[in-house]
């Protein structure tokens, strides 16, 4: 009895978990997240997705951290030339003209990398 409820606590948990995305998510607290961001800016999104998954934003405040008002961040959304798509569990989803607090990892002079797991959201 014992084996068959687990067997199906794990079905639904798989089915139903896998659909959000903070399922391949390490829990952090707001605080470990601001402690493991390089960066932290409140933006603008400059570009649509691209085929590279790296798009551009017009940073309007630092939070934390410092760098150029443009920057580059790989969000791991990608929108190919024929209209598909790539996107895993923990990609930012990021249209152009939208505003996002983004939390990354790296230098702001490079290519920054954010996903939602380092608390990266729309504002």
């Amino acid at each position: 009895m014992r084996l068959a409820l687990a067997i199906g606590a794990a079905a639904i948990s798989a089915l139903f978990g896998a659909t959000t995305a903070h399922a391949s998510c390490i829990f952090q607290t707001p605080a470990e997240q601001r402690a493991r961001a390089d960066v932290i800016f409140d933006s603008v999104a400059l570009d649509r997705p691209t085929a590279t998954g790296v798009q551009r934003f017009k940073v309007t405040r630092y939070v934390k951290g410092r760098g150029p008002t443009i920057v580059r961040v790989q969000t791991g959304h990608r929108v190919f030339a024929d209209g598909s798509a790539a996107t895993t569990s923990v990609s930012i989803v990021v249209r152009r003209g939208e505003r996002w607090r983004i939390f990354a990892r790296g230098s702001a002079r490079k290519i920054l990398q954010t996903s939602v797991c380092d608390g990266s959201r729309r504002r």
